[in-house]
This record gives C-alpha cells, structure tokens and sequence, in this order.
C-alpha cells in the first residue's frame, strides 16, 4: 500500500483507530510495505522506529493522549515522510559535506545525546519512600493543610460606571456609617443603595465569599470578618465600591493525610527530583572554566550585516571628529593672534 496524501493517511488512521478494515482496501497490486514501515511517500519510508524516536521527545505522562488523535497521527507522520524527502534531497546535493552543515548536525547529536543523558540521570535515582516523607511532611505542617471554612456575607454595592467616583465614595460611606450604627438595617441598604444586578435575585448574599472564585479585595475583607454581624471597611474591586456584614463564617476543618496524600506525594517527589537535577547540571556548570576574552566579545559584532557601523566603530569616528574640530579650533585661534 502507498499512501498518496495527507486525507488519504487520514481516512487510513481514523478507519484503523475505527477497527473499520474495510475501509483500508487499497490497490492491490502493488507490494506491501515491508514490515515495520508505516508509511512511504517519494522514495522516504517512516517506521515503528521513527515513530518511537519522536515519541520520545514527548514527556511520558502525555504520549498516550498524543497519538489518541488521528489529526496529530496524520501530522506525525506527514511530517516524518516530508522531513526525510528533505534530507535525501540535501544528501543528494551533497550539502552534508558542508562543514558548516557537519558543525550543525554535530550540535543537534550532541544536543540528543544530552536529553538523553538527563533523561539517563532521572531514571537512575533512587528515590526514597515519598508516602513515609509526606506522612511525615503533614505531621510537621498541619496547618498548611487547612480548608478554610465557608464565609457568607451580604453585601451593598455601588458602582462608579455611571457616576462620579467622588459621588460614589461619599454613597458608599454612607452606607457604611449606617450600617455600623444600625447593622439591623443592612438588609434596607441594601435594598436601597446596591448597584449589584443580581441584588433582586440573592437580596445582597454571597456565600463562599472568601474563596478565589471572588475578587481578591473582596474575598480578603470576608474572610477578615469574625463574628456574625460584623461590617467590613470599604472595599474598592473592579465593580465599584462595597460594604460587607458577615452572615455566617463556618469553622476552618483540618483535611486528614488520606485526603492530600496523592498530591502531597507528587508535589514531593517532583521537588526531589527538581533538586537533585539542579545539583547534577550545577555541578557540571560548576567546574573550572577557560574562554577566550577576545572571541568571546567578538560575538557581539559576528553576526552583523556587512557594512553596519558598530557602536565602538561610532564612538571611534565622534572622537576623531571631535578631536579634529579641536584641532582647528586651535589653528584658528592661532592664526587670529597673528
């Protein structure tokens, strides 16, 4: 079978991923592909092997989801067959002899072969017992592990759209005066002063108001109130300006190890990993170094367009002007005396 574009490798995949053989009938004459090779096209052949190359380079945990797609499947190896018709073609001019091209193929072996040998380095770590070092990890830092207890608040918004901010600030403290005068009138200011649209709907009521799902300034001034009927300060958001009273603020509950185990144990694990990584290639960067001083500040000129004036070339021909003029200026001023 030979694969003639892109929509026929397509239909190919998706009837396989499908189990529908029928589909696959191709033309029979012409000879199978030799085992192990996916797909040919000019010439260039993909294999197993290639696909597994490349699956590689993929992180482990999001290969599987990766080929779970007869999309990426067709780009996969659409791009395989293109990029080997590529290199026959470069091999057949004869552009690997380049010696800028060898550098090149150098750098991007070398570049594989240290992936490689991180991903060699990873592998090889023994890891410790991470269920015993977060067990012990939540006895330490029990508070860490705290779910805050449900604040409900009522709130009077007013808004600053439609009005002066001036006007809206001396709304809004009016607001707030009488509510710590008369916290049993919160319900009447809210009902008189609140800009809030769903105002009709929940009569002023957030519950969970303390939780990121809220404006950060008005998530910290509910969980800031303590005892039920207590008024907050003015609190400044995106949507105006708003006076708070707290309705009911459930107390904070320990989680237990059972409930944050899994994530306690990958967050460990990864930090684990993270650090000795870090200390593997530190102490690779680490060791004795020798440059060149010279080629090294050559790099910032290497790689200009012919002709371009350099900063140092600039500051060169301002002096030898500056040191001209100068020059003249004297000669002038010389010949003037006679």
């Amino acid at each position: 079978m030979q694969f003639r574009s892109g929509i026929l490798l397509t239909s190919i995949v998706i009837a396989a991923a499908c189990a529908c053989t029928a589909a696959l009938a191709q033309d029979q004459s012409k000879a199978p592909l030799p085992p192990g090779v996916v797909a040919e096209q000019g010439g260039a052949q993909v294999t197993l092997q290639d696909i597994d190359a490349f699956a590689a380079k993929i992180p482990e945990q999001n290969r599987a989801g990766f080929f779970d797609s007869p999309k990426r499947i067709e780009s996969t190896i659409m791009g395989l067959l293109l990029q080997k018709q590529l290199a026959a073609q470069a091999r057949a001019g004869g552009l690997e002899k380049d010696p800028l091209v060898q550098r090149r193929i150098q750098l991007a072996t070398e570049d594989t072969l240290a992936s490689v040998q991180l991903e060699h380095y990873k592998a090889a770590l023994k890891l410790p017992d991470f269920n015993e070092l977060a067990h012990e990890y939540y006895l330490a830092h029990k508070s860490e592990f705290v779910a805050p207890g449900e604040v409900d608040v009522k709130h009077v918004l007013v808004s600053n759209k439609n009005r002066g901010d001036d006007e809206a600030k001396a709304r809004i403290g009016k607001v707030e005066a009488t509510a710590r005068a008369h916290p049993d009138q919160f319900d009447a200011l809210i009902a008189k002063y609140s800009d809030d649209p769903s105002v009709k709907d929940n009569h002023g009521l957030i519950k969970d108001a303390a939780s990121g799902q809220m404006a950060a300034p008005f998530a910290k001034a509910a969980a800031e109130l303590k005892k039920p009927g207590d008024i907050s300060p003015i609190v400044k958001t995106e949507f105006g300006y708003h006076v708070l009273k707290l309705v009911a603020h459930k107390p904070d509950r320990q989680k237990s190890f059972d409930e944050i185990r899994d994530g306690l144990v990958q967050k460990l694990r990864k930090d684990w990993i993270d650090q000795r990584m870090v200390q593997y290639t530190g102490d690779l960067r680490g060791k004795p170094l020798d440059a060149s001083p010279e080629l090294v500040a050559s790099l910032r000129v290497r790689y200009l367009p012919p002709g371009t004036i350099t900063p140092q070339e600039a500051q060169e021909a301002a002096d030898r002007l500056a040191a001209e003029k100068k020059k003249a200026a004297e000669k002038q001023a010389g010949e003037a005396k006679h």
